[in-house]
Formats: C-alpha cells, structure tokens, sequence
C-alpha cells in the first residue's frame, strides 16, 4: 500500500485510495460549523467514517477550537448572529495558522445578508469549497445560486464556474451532483475529477450534502497533516485534489453499496451509516474515478 508520503507529487490525476486508511489512522479532528438540521447526522456520518466530530459553533470558542483542529466545515444552512461571529473567528484563525477548512455555501442568493456573509468567507480562500451546480455558479457571478438548497444548474454547465473559482482563490472545488466533479488549479494547469456512485435516495435524506462537506474538511486534514512543512503551494492542492476526491469516492462508495439494501430512504439512511464504516480501500478502487484536463 502506497503512503499519501510516499505518492507523486504534482499530479491531480492520480486516485489516491490511500488517504483512506490514512484518514482512519488519523481519526481527524472536525469542527463543524453547520445547520441545526444536520448537526446529529454530520457527527454520525463522521464518526462511522473513520473521523471526529466537534458542533463546536459559539464565537467564543470557534477561534480557540479552529487551532487545534485537523478539519473546519463552514456551513450557511441555518445561519444566526452567533454562527456568523464563530465563522468569522474560525475563519480568520485557519487562515493565519494556513490550515485546511471548507466551505459550503449552503443558500447562496437566498438572502442578501447571508450571500454577502457568503463571498465574505469566499475571499479568506477556502482550502475546498463544496456545493451543488448551482451554488457554484453563483458563487463564480454565474448563476443566481440555488433555490434553497436544491440546485437549478447540472454539474457540467457548472464546470467553468469553478474553474473561475480555483484560478481566483486558489481552492479545490467539488461540485455534487449524479455525477460528481472536483475541480483544481494547478501550476496554471485546471483538472476535474469524476466520481461515479453513490444512490438516488441520498437527495432525500436530509443532511447527506453538508454532511459530505464535513468529511471532505476531515480528508483535506488529514492531507494537510502529511504535508511537509516545506510543500509548495502545487504540491498543497495536490493533495487537497486527491483527498477531496476520495471524500466523494467514500461517499459513492458506501452509497452504491446501501442503495442495494435498502427498501426506501429511512432504510438507506441506516445503511448508509453502516456502509460508510465498511468500505475499504478496495471499494474505492472499485469506483469509477476520471481525470482530465479542462
């Protein structure tokens, strides 16, 4: 088994399963700054992937907490004055430590308040910004955003949208959808990543998106903390590339898997959590992972 030491650099196109059993070897520290309606799933979704979960969200503590975790999701879902505060405080702490967090840009265009607080996030250069199609657009002058959490665009029309993204702010950006796609920058050179899987009842169990953000904030810090102290910036989205992409792969994975056991979407919700444990790496191989040039 290759180490996320021991793999070649430069190169986003190379699937990386690994992070995998690095991830679980880590058990990453996630601080989750997220909606009151995913708070229990996001924590179980963590904790039977390999990760732990910290709803570590009052602007008292964000700040001291973002220091020592290995992973901060920022999540828009369910906004109030302290959410706003802690992610400010999150925020600026990751950012001068230059730590790994996500963004997840839940309602963007919704409200103009919340967009505002939004772009405001999106310019301290997130480490990885996940959203749908339509989040992604908007975030890029693109699109409008979503309508509530649902996307109005389809992942591809969204590429150039994150593309824009990555060049801008120098951040990973995943795209979900039925088809996933991760979107990367690199030494003036854009990737994007496909990843295949997962099951049509995930959109109808509440949670499964923001809760995909904070696993994916669980890998990225478990890249980071790989990471040489003398890794150049190519090297840093690298990993970040191949971690995010086997966030998306773990989820596909288990997916594919409790959409076979399950009878209807309480069911798969139940398997999903089991599966998630379960898959190894030899289930990710299985997944179907492309990366070209855009």
């Amino acid at each position: 088994m290759t180490s996320v030491s021991e793999s070649r650099t430069g190169n986003a196109s190379e699937f990386t399963p690994a992070f995998l059993t690095h991830m679980r070897e880590l058990t990453p520290l996630v601080q989750c700054i997220t909606n009151t309606v995913v708070q229990e799933v996001a924590a179980n979704i963590l904790l039977a992937s390999g990760a732990s979960p910290a709803m570590v969200d009052h602007e008292a503590d964000a700040a001291a907490f973002a220091k020592v975790a290995n992973g901060v999701s920022v999540n828009f879902g369910t906004p109030s004055s302290h959410t706003y505060l802690s992610i400010d405080a999150a925020v600026q702490q990751r950012t001068e430590d230059g730590t790994t967090w996500v963004l997840d840009p839940v309602g963007l265009g919704v409200a103009p308040f919340r967009t505002a607080r939004v772009f405001r996030a999106l310019s301290e250069r997130p480490t990885v910004v996940r959203g749908n199609a339509s989040e992604v657009a908007g975030l890029a002058g693109m699109g409008q955003g979503a309508r509530g959490i649902e996307a109005v665009d389809d992942v591809e029309s969204a590429l150039p949208a994150a593309s824009k993204i990555s060049n801008e702010y120098g951040s990973v950006v995943a795209i979900s959808g039925p088809t996933d796609a991760i979107v990367t920058t690199i030494d003036g050179t854009t990737y994007v990543s496909h990843v295949e899987g997962g099951s049509t009842y995930m959109p109808l169990v509440v949670g499964t998106g923001c809760s995909l953000g904070a696993l994916v904030a669980g890998y990225a810090g478990t890249a980071h903390h790989f990471l040489g102290e003398s890794a150049t910036t190519e090297e840093k989205l690298t990993r970040y590339h191949q971690a995010t992409v086997t966030a998306h792969a773990h989820f596909a994975a288990a997916g594919l898997r409790a959409h076979e056991l399950a009878d209807g979407p309480g069911s798969f919700k139940v398997h999903f959590l089991d599966q998630l444990h379960e898959v190894t790496e030899t289930d990710l191989h299985a997944i179907n992972v492309t990366t070209e040039e855009l």
